[in-house]
């Protein structure tokens, strides 16, 4: 008896687990990341059944479009957005995958210039603006 029902609740587990995980690898994810006066957006696909349309908003304006395809990655750095902190929002087909402000910091010239240098030598990873690396 004890058995019986340390199996069936052992399925459960497993069943709902899977469930779990079915719905999360469906949707691609979204990581957005704000810069100098600039925003990172990167979208990565899971197993989506085919490409999607992609779409960037900051402030309810549009402000990029890309297609994403199953196992794909992209990325963009969308330039000349005000600092402060604008709400983005990223869509990619019927999923909201990012829709909350993100802090903009003011450009900074030297620093820009700094960072073209490290960016220009392979390493981006070095730059002082995070929407750049």
């Amino acid at each position: 008896m004890v058995r019986a029902g340390l199996a069936s609740l052992a399925a459960a587990e497993a069943v709902a687990a899977l469930a779990g995980t079915a719905s999360s690898a469906t949707d691609p994810t979204a990581n957005v990341v704000g810069g100098r006066e600039r925003v990172k957006v990167s979208v990565i696909s899971n197993s989506i059944p085919g490409p999607q349309a992609c779409n960037v908003q900051i402030n309810q304006q549009s402000r990029a479009s890309f297609q994403i395809v199953p196992g794909g990655k992209y990325s963009t750095v969308i330039a000349q957005v005000p600092p402060g902190t604008p709400t983005v929002k990223v869509t990619c087909g019927a999923a909201t995958l990012w829709d909350r402000p993100e802090p903009v910091e003011l450009a900074n010239p030297v620093l820009d210039a700094v960072d073209s240098v490290f960016i220009s030598a392979g390493s981006s990873e070095l730059a002082t603006d995070a929407a750049l690396r």
